[in-house]
């Protein structure tokens, strides 16, 4: 057969062919190189018959662009072409039309997937002169592709640019006034990662240079090249105040400031949110630029040695643009833009205490803020001003601050804390306002009592004095002469009591100021404090150090161990160490000193719990919707797990590896009940639905994927949670034949099948059947007459539908991929001929993969659907990571000037019975479950580009 395709392709590229023969030649060489089975000699003849080809149809623009294509295709597959490809296509860049930018792109392809070797190779045919012919070439196509290779080349690893950085450096500051915006936008990203790069080696002038082509370039009527001009402005910013020892660049700097507020106001989002987040990264600032950031009111500004007074009138105006701008970064009407302003706000305190007294005013304003991402960055920002030593609280800002702690958001809630923790309260009126606010939250709250216990301890340690003063007022409380008994039960008093016991770790002199009493009293918490204090100090020095100080000596001997007697001696000054508590940094430092190295399993759990517990939360409020869900308030739901799912977006943003597979199930189980809520609400009798909203036998299509991607895409899933699933999938069953109200031979299977797999799991779980697996169970149980259908009423067991609380037990993984088309969007869309097969670069990496797992890659376009089997041999890693790049060919190219390819990868989900398998070759057996969100290749045919 390979003889056969091999002498076809001989005649077919012969002197006496067409142009429709070359084509189909074309396709035949395709099918020979990609062919993993062709002989190495076939995929020779075929390489080296192309090359030929390209001299003696030289008149054929047409056939040379696809063999040029091809080739390149041929070069990436088989590395050992490389060579040979290079040399045949390096004839091409000399010309002036769209040849040139096929070849271009041809050597890029090869550079980018052969490693250091083929980068090199095209790398060699370069100089200086065709650079710059390639990248004034008059065709946008050659210059944009041009422009994509040369800043690819910088930073690769043992190998230098294409050209110098001074000759990149002029070859990119000349494209970046480019007739084309995205030539332009790339040429200014080049700029960039050249300076990055450079680091110290780019002199002064160079930079002068970079920062006079943003300057320009900030007026840009295109948006994405002004967000571009913006970064590199940044950059050199950064650069000046890198350089500020040598020369004076102040006024340099104060200037791309005030230019970054100016371009602060832009009419789009996208360049604003780039601009405020440049602002916070600008350095060595003058203050008195960035105090008028904070005034709408023009004050007198001095930048370096010269004062505003003393500027010329369009300097002064420059200077205007400063005023105000960060208070209108904070009333965006764009929740983006008000998240970035204020992050940026805070980064920018450190370099002035007055700026920071000034910015915390509008900071505590924005607590009040609409959007929770919005009060959750406020909370992060005032942390870090903290740390820095510029949070200075007044007694105006704690009603705001503390009404945090009631906050329907539990991450919100956590990170107030976090922040009070390591404020100064300067007054004991704020402390004890602060105290009543964390005891109000341990009432509301009183499963964040760990976290709540610890934020106590840690003020009750950096407030001695006010301490001092409420644990003498709550043993006067508890002494002998007054009525009633002390309720330990009392969350106040636990408060108190945990504020109490904090203070002989803040020093020796104030631990005779506690009566003995409070520690006794303390003693029957233990468990509770200790666990909030795991990762400060273990549990047996934390009651050593309450016997101590109640005055309990014969507790020292049941402590006897040469550790404890070393905590309860004063020769050991626990107070020194503990008393930095609540400093974040250096929790992970006492717990070495302080705990037994067994205990570093602790520690693990100890962070992760940080993310955890918000989940059970979320996952919680998921639960509680499912009564609205089945009393018909689909809006009551929707709202309630939209927050959900904004809520669980925040943990995921500093989510660890050890939390991400809980952080997705989560999330694709939040859109299985929400398909739930909505497919019910359809089978509503007598109810009217919105204008164009999704049928039902839509909505349960997408309940079922999302319970396939739940059952199969999270492998070592626990019992309990796998349960919860299966009874999920039985409901998506019962909900697909609503309409028919019986059940086919094949759907009878599959319920057959799952409520097995429930059986087997109660089995294991010594746990019984719930009541609707149980009635369904009966309902489709054989009959005698086998040709009756199983007719049942959907709506009977609906009513018996009523799940347990589903929560996060035991450890499990996460399968999902990421896939790229490399060199492909819709500026750059990839040329084809109707009705031949299309070749497609993609990137895909892979994750928790194993070698039994059988992954398709998935095109759509119109009503066609082309399924292509990975073989996992391609990529290079192991089960917990995979990458590599494959050229797969689409079949179907329709008969249209361009089209958009819709693509996704699936996993085959192996079923428990042969009967459920698909026997329709080149495709998958069963059904598949996404492992990554689809998306889309655009394509155009070639001579309508």
């Amino acid at each position: 057969m390979e003889q056969f395709l091999l002498e076809r392709l001989h005649l077919h590229l012969s002197s006496t062919s067409d142009s429709s023969c070359r084509i189909r030649a074309l396709s035949t060489a395709r099918s020979l190189i990609t062919n993993p089975s062709s002989a190495a000699s076939t995929v020779s003849s075929a390489v080296e018959t192309l090359i030929v080809s390209l001299s003696h149809f030289s008149d054929d623009a047409s056939f040379l662009r696809l063999a040029i294509s091809l080739l390149a295709e041929a070069a990436t597959i088989h590395r050992c072409f490389a060579v040979s490809v290079i040399s045949a296509v390096r004839p091409f860049l000399d010309g002036r039309d769209h040849l040139a930018a096929d070849a271009v792109a041809a050597l890029a392809s090869i550079a980018g997937s052969s490693a250091e070797e083929g980068f090199s190779l095209v790398e060699s045919i370069f100089d200086e002169n065709l650079v710059i012919s390639l990248a004034t070439s008059p065709i946008f196509a050659v210059r944009s592709r041009i422009l994509g290779l040369l800043v690819y080349s910088i930073g690769r690893a043992k190998t230098s640019a294409i050209l110098g950085h001074k000759s990149l450096l002029q070859v990119f500051l000349g494209i970046a006034i480019d007739l084309y915006p995205s030539v332009r936008r790339s040429a200014l990203d080049g700029l960039v990662a050249l300076c990055k790069e450079a680091g110290v080696d780019v002199n002064s002038l160079a930079v002068e240079c970079c920062y006079d082509r943003a300057v320009e370039a900030l007026k840009d009527e295109d948006e994405l090249v002004r967000s571009a001009a913006v970064r590199l402005a940044s950059l050199c910013a950064e650069m000046f105040a890198a350089r500020e020892k040598a020369m004076d660049y102040s006024e340099q700097i104060d200037m791309i400031f005030v230019q970054l507020c100016s371009v602060a106001r832009d009419m789009s989002v996208k360049v604003r949110v780039e601009a405020f987040n440049a602002l916070g990264k600008v350095q060595n600032v003058s203050e008195s630029v960035l105090l008028q950031s904070l005034s709408k009111k023009v004050q007198g500004i001095k930048s370096g040695n010269i004062t505003l007074g003393k500027l010329d009138k369009e300097s002064k105006f420059r200077f205007s643009c400063a005023a105000g701008i960060f208070i209108h970064g904070i009333e965006d009407e764009f929740f983006e833009v008000r998240t970035i302003a204020c992050r940026s706000l805070g980064m920018l305190t450190k370099f002035s205490v007055q700026f920071a007294d000034d910015a915390l005013n509008l900071l505590m304003d924005m607590l009040n803020d609409d959007a929770e991402v919005v009060r959750l960055q406020v909370l992060q920002t005032l942390f870090d001003m903290a740390t820095y030593d510029r949070l200075q609280v007044q007694e105006k800002h704690m009603h705001m601050f503390l009404g945090l702690l009631g906050d329907f958001n539990a991450s919100i809630r956590s990170s107030a804390r976090k922040t009070l923790r390591l404020m100064k309260l300067p007054k004991l009126e704020i402390f004890k306002s602060a105290i009543d606010g964390l005891i109000g939250n341990l009432e509301t709250y009183p499963e964040e009592e760990e976290d709540i216990f610890f934020v106590l301890f840690s003020l009750g340690v950096d407030h001695r004095k006010f301490s001092v003063k409420l644990a003498k007022d709550l043993a006067k409380q508890i002494g002998p002469s007054c009525d009633g008994e002390l309720t330990l039960d009392s969350h106040k008093v636990a408060a108190v009591l945990v504020l109490s016991i904090s203070l002989p770790f803040a020093g020796e002199n104030f631990a005779c100021d506690i009566p003995p009493v409070i520690f006794s009293y303390a003693i029957p918490l233990l468990g509770r404090i200790a666990f909030a204090l795991q990762g400060v100090i273990d549990q047996d020095s934390v009651l050593a150090h309450l016997c101590r100080n109640s005055g309990m000596p014969f507790l020292d001997k049941t402590l006897g161990s040469k550790e404890a007697g070393q905590i309860c001696s004063s020769s050991l000054p626990v107070w020194s160490i503990a008393s930095k508590v609540s400093n974040k940094e250096t929790v992970s430092h006492m717990s070495e000193i302080l705990k037994h190295p067994e205990q570093s399993r602790q520690e693990d759990e100890y962070l992760n719990e940080e993310f955890m517990r918000p989940m059970e939360l979320i996952l919680e409020t998921v639960g509680e919707t499912w009564p609205l869900t089945k009393s018909y308030s689909t809006y009551e739901v929707r709202r309630t797990l939209r927050t959900c799912q904004e809520e669980l977006e925040m943990i995921a943003w500093n989510a660890p590896g050890l939390v991400s597979a809980s952080v997705d199930f989560v999330s694709q189980y939040i859109q299985v009940v929400q398909l739930i809520a909505e497919a019910w609400e359809k089978m509503q009798p007598k109810s009217s639905h919105d204008v164009g909203s999704m049928t039902l036998d839509i909505l349960v299509e997408k309940l079922e994927m999302s319970l396939r991607r739940m059952r199969h895409g999270f492998p070592g899933l626990p019992c309990q949670m796998e349960y919860h699933v299966l009874e999920l999938t039985l409901l998506a069953n019962l909900l697909k034949v609503s309409k028919a109200g019986f059940f086919s031979d094949l759907g009878l299977m599959k319920i057959r099948v799952i409520i097995s797999r429930l059986e087997s799991l109660c089995a294991e779980g010594s746990y019984k059947l719930s009541d609707f697996a149980q009635e369904l169970k009966g309902a489709i149980a054989p009959r005698a007459k086998a040709d009756v259908p199983h007719q049942i009423n959907v709506y009977n067991f609906l009513k018996l539908f009523n799940p347990q609380q589903i929560r996060l037990v035991g450890k499990f993984k996460n399968i999902k991929a990421e896939v790229q088309a490399l060199d492909n969007d819709s500026e750059n869309p990839l040329i084809y001929v109707s009705g031949l097969p299309v070749g497609i670069r993609f990137r895909i990496t892979l994750y928790n993969i194993s070698d039994q797992d059988r992954l398709w890659l998935c095109m759509v376009v119109g009503e066609v659907i082309q399924y292509v089997f990975l073989d996992l041999c391609q990529f290079e890693g192991s089960n917990e990571m995979r990458c590599g790049t494959v050229v797969l060919p689409f079949f179907a190219t329709p008969m249209a000037s361009s089209f958009v390819l819709r693509v996704c990868l699936g996993i085959e989900c192996p079923s428990e019975n042969v009967a459920f398998q698909k026997k329709i070759q080149g495709r998958p057996k069963d059904d598949i479950a996404l492992l990554c969100e689809e998306f889309n290749v655009y394509f155009v045919r070639i001579g309508d580009r």
